[in-house]
């Protein structure tokens, strides 16, 4: 079978299999790239970084129209705040490329057009006895 005919869905990458959200741990900003390698300051999208299934990070990539919201989502954050996300038409595709030393490099790759958030304090307590 080809990796291009395997259809992933959430329940591939999440926590846990009946899980309809992720937790976000990051965020990124995606910047133009040119031929030579090189980045430009030019932004052409966003990413979350989401907590997935056995410790793994997956990384979900945006158009720019969700530029106000993943500025929330990095202050939240910032504010140790748990945010959670469901996305709105996600596409996740399995790839396999072979590297300049011959091994195997392995992934899903994952984008959606949009995302919804849910936050709630995280509850850190923490005893120190001196």
């Amino acid at each position: 079978m080809k990796l291009r005919n395997v259809r992933l869905t959430l329940a591939n990458v999440a926590k846990t299999t009946n899980s309809r959200k992720m937790e976000v741990i990051g965020t990124s900003v995606i910047r133009e790239r040119l031929v030579d390698g090189t980045y430009t300051d030019k932004v052409i999208g966003y990413a979350l970084d989401c907590s997935a299934y056995r410790g793994d990070t997956l990384k979900v990539k945006f158009p720019e129209a969700v530029k106000e919201k993943v500025e929330k989502i990095t202050a939240l954050l910032q504010d140790d705040m748990l945010v959670e996300v469901s996305f709105t038409n996600l596409k996740l595709s399995p790839y396999a490329m072979l590297t300049k030393d011959g091994s195997v490099l392995s992934g899903v790759s994952a984008k959606a057009d949009d995302f919804e958030y849910t936050t709630q304090e995280l509850d850190v307590d923490v005893d120190i006895d001196l």
